[in-house]
């Protein structure tokens, strides 16, 4: 993963935990709205897919709101 996003240009300058986002959102006045997993991704918007595309097993994504 990092060796893919350091060739696109953008490489990764830091990784976290989940209890790890958790805490830095809490501490910026925020909440985890939703958070998706490789696996819930992978069945939303890849599960019908018929080539080799796939989420990144190690890239979550979360949608924060204001407490």
């Amino acid at each position: 993963m990092v060796k893919i996003a350091a060739a696109s240009g953008e490489p990764m300058k830091s990784c976290f935990s989940y209890d790890e986002i958790v805490g830095m959102l809490e501490k910026s006045g925020l909440l985890i709205n939703e958070h998706l997993a490789p696996d819930t991704i992978n069945e939303l918007y890849f599960n019908d897919r018929k080539d080799y595309l796939s989420a990144f097993e190690t890239i979550h994504y979360m949608h924060a709101i204001k407490k």
